[in-house]
Parts: structure tokens; C-alpha cells; sequence
């Protein structure tokens, strides 16, 4: 270990390492370590500079790695990996319990985990639960967690199948009763997103919806719609418990949106907890496949129970 310490800058250098590897990113890697991106970049030149070699070739593409940046960040991961391994067993044996590290995006996890949050813990008082959350794109691969939720495009095998990606306007009950006479819905969006996102939204008058609010975060957009301020768009895998609670209603006469990819549950496959993870997978996707069902029963002319089927063809709004 004393010859691992004098060929590195810092031991900090290899977390500032693998994160700008990983992301191949400069400024990613600063966000998601809390620093700033020149931080990075002199940490880096720094441990460059230490070991004589360039790991990184900088472009407007972003950081690529060399030869010897792949093979120092293989290493790394795979040595980091063992490490935590370690330090969940460390943890697992004084607490009785075993960790699982789910990455999921905040809309999923507030809106749909957490209403349910009381029957996992039932049905797995010696989890642990963690949560790596995303608030952007829901993509991206597994990474350093058991389990991650995310959209795939369709062929795309990796991971369990949990429904085809859908979305259809939703809004509070009452919400069309509410309105005015003439008074045109109030659209909530996620920025960047224009309102002809949501084919079907004028379904609940005889007008185009009128944007008014705007979220850079979408569990903010379904909070939004759930205290009756407009019509947002719903995905089903987010808003699946509000709409099985009656607490949001969709548009039935609008149709289903089938964007084209795949919600899907990718899980680690090695370490020492294997089994839970595997148990604990299949606990969430029969969960939301369940609210699917649900779902169809209520409103049976939107299609969707089709959305269980792997094979049905998708992208097309039915």
C-alpha cells in the first residue's frame, strides 16, 4: 500500500478519476462530486502529471479516454466495486440488514414508491433501502447500484421488461367541471417540452390547452395537476398509483402516446446479495405491472393493458 501511496497524487484523485470517466465529462463529474469543473480538470492534470501519462484527450466532444485511461478506469471500477462490496457486508452484519441501491427518477420515487413505501418494508423489513435519483433523462447503464429503471429503446434485451413506455393527459377529478365556460385548460409542461407533446389535451374542451406553468423537475409537474392547477402529461410507470387512487383522471378520450422505447429493470448480477436483489426486482415489477392492470379495468377503451406486452408494436399513438 505504501508503493500504491507515492504512485498518486491523492487517494481523492481516483474518485475524481472514475467519476470524469465515467461520465466522460468534465462538468458531470464536478456536479455529481459537489465541486467546481476546474477542480476537476486540476485534479486531474495533477495526477496525470504524477504518473507521466495522459489519460484523458480533450475535445469539444468531451474528455475521451486513452489506452491508459481505459485501463486504469477498469481497474478502478473493478477494484471499487469489491470495496463496497465489503462495506455493505461490514454493514449488513451490524445492522441485520442488507442494502439495495435503487436508480430511479424523482417523479417515479415520489409518486409511485413512496405512496407504497410501508408494504415494501413489510415485505422486506431487512432491506435497506438507498436511492441514487435522477432528475433529468431516465437513462443511461446500471452503474455502481443493484437496480436501475430505465427507458430502452425497443429490441434493447438488457434487464427485465416492466411495460412500454406511454404517457396520456392527466389532471385532477373535477378538474374539466371546474373550468369556466370558454375557459381553455392550463397546461403543465416539463421545460423544454411545447404542449403539442401531449396529442389529446384539448380532449377535455373543445380547445387547445394554454401552457402556464412550467417545471424543470416533472415530479413537481404531476404534484401540480394532483392539486387541480391543469393538465399535464402523464406517464403511466409515474402516475400509475394517483390514477388506481382516482386521484388523477385521464383523458379517455384522448388515447394512449407510445413514445417507442421500453421501461425496463436492469439488475446487478453479482456480489453477496444476489438473492435479495433478485427478490426485490421482482417485488417492483409485479407491483407497477399490477397498477397496470388496474388501470385497464378502470378505463378499458384506453388499451392499457397492451402496454404489458413486449411484442405489441410501439411508437404509435393508438
Amino acid at each position: 500500500m505504501n508503493g500504491l501511496r507515492r504512485k498518486l497524487p491523492s487517494s481523492g484523485s481516483l474518485f475524481v478519476f472514475e467519476a470524469a470517466a465515467r461520465h466522460q465529462n468534465f462538468t458531470r463529474a464536478a456536479d455529481e462530486l459537489n465541486v467546481t469543473q476546474p477542480a476537476v480538470s486540476r485534479s486531474l492534470a495533477a495526477l496525470e502529471a504524477h504518473l507521466g501519462a495522459r489519460l484523458f484527450l480533450r475535445g469539444k466532444l468531451g474528455a475521451q479516454l486513452t489506452e491508459d485511461g481505459v485501463m486504469l478506469k477498469n481497474a478502478i471500477v473493478s477494484a471499487f466495486s469489491q470495496i463496497e462490496d465489503a462495506l455493505r457486508e461490514v454493514e449488513a452484519r451490524r445492522t441485520g440488514k442488507s442494502q439495495v441501491t435503487l436508480s430511479v427518477s424523482t417523479a417515479f420515487t415520489t409518486h409511485w414508491l413512496m405512496p407504497r413505501i410501508s408494504r415494501f418494508q413489510a415485505a422486506f423489513p431487512e432491506v435497506d433501502l438507498r436511492f441514487q435519483l435522477i432528475s433529468g433523462a431516465v437513462a443511461g447503464p446500471l452503474g455502481d447500484v443493484d437496480l436501475a429503471m430505465r427507458y430502452c429503446a425497443p429490441g434493447d434485451e438488457q434487464g427485465r421488461f416492466v411495460m412500454q413506455e406511454a404517457y396520456v393527459p392527466v389532471a385532477a377529478p373535477g378538474y374539466e367541471e371546474a373550468l369556466g365556460e370558454g375557459e381553455l385548460p392550463a397546461l403543465i409542461q416539463l421545460e423544454g417540452n411545447e404542449w403539442n407533446r401531449l396529442p389529446g389535451a384539448e380532449g377535455w374542451t373543445s380547445g387547445d390547452p394554454e401552457p402556464q406553468l412550467s417545471f424543470s423537475d416533472y415530479s413537481v409537474v404531476v404534484q401540480a395537476a394532483l392539486v387541480g392547477q391543469g393538465v399535464a402529461a402523464g406517464w403511466l410507470n409515474v402516475v400509475a398509483h394517483w390514477i388506481c387512487e382516482n386521484r388523477l383522471c385521464p383523458a379517455e378520450n384522448s388515447g394512449l402516446v407510445r413514445p417507442g422505447r421500453v421501461c425496463r429493470l436492469i439488475q446487478r448480477h453479482d456480489g453477496p446479495q444476489v438473492d435479495i436483489v433478485e427478490r426485490v426486482a421482482e417485488w417492483l415489477v409485479h407491483e407497477l405491472r399490477e397498477d397496470v392492470a388496474r388501470m385497464h379495468r378502470q378505463y378499458p377503451k384506453l388499451g392499457i393493458g397492451a402496454l404489458l406486452d413486449p411484442v405489441q408494436s410501439e411508437g404509435n399513438r393508438t
